[in-house]
């Protein structure tokens, strides 16, 4: 009668470590989809803060541009580098300004003195997922 109760104990524990194994199965996976859910709202909200970023970058090179133009009318343009400590920390930032005459006066017959400034900033520099905008404005320099 022993041998009974000891096979039904044995079994009735084994079951318990089965449902215990598969609790423990059902967490960890449910831990995991969190944590996978976790990494990916974080590199979302990384790559959103990196495009604003940018963003920001090219209306700072409009305004360069816009100034400079403002107080040297032969300005072409120029490369301006930005170092990590002056902005996130995240990285290096690189806005390329380039000024021509504006399609627009030269297709006009009118004395026009309106420039095309495109702005392309890079940011962060040296790494795979460097975010870039290019933008292109027309502006009148003396308007500034």
């Amino acid at each position: 009668m022993n041998r009974r109760r000891s096979k039904s104990n044995q079994s009735r524990q084994g079951a318990l470590l089965i449902a215990a194994l598969a609790c423990m199965a059902v967490a960890i996976a449910i831990i995991g989809v969190l944590f996978s859910s976790s990494l990916r709202t974080r590199r979302q909200l990384h790559a959103e803060r990196d495009l604003r970023q940018v963003e920001l970058l090219v209306d700072a090179g409009l305004r360069r541009a816009a100034a400079k133009l403002s107080a040297d009318e032969s300005y072409d343009g120029e490369t301006w580098r930005i170092p990590a400590d002056q902005l996130l920390q995240n990285g290096a930032a690189e806005v390329t300004i380039a000024v021509a005459p504006s399609q627009k006066a030269e297709d006009s017959s009118e004395d026009d003195d309106t420039v095309d400034v495109t702005i392309a900033a890079r940011y962060p520099l040296n790494i795979p997922r460097t975010v870039q905008r290019t933008r292109t404005f027309t502006i009148h320099p003396a308007a500034n």
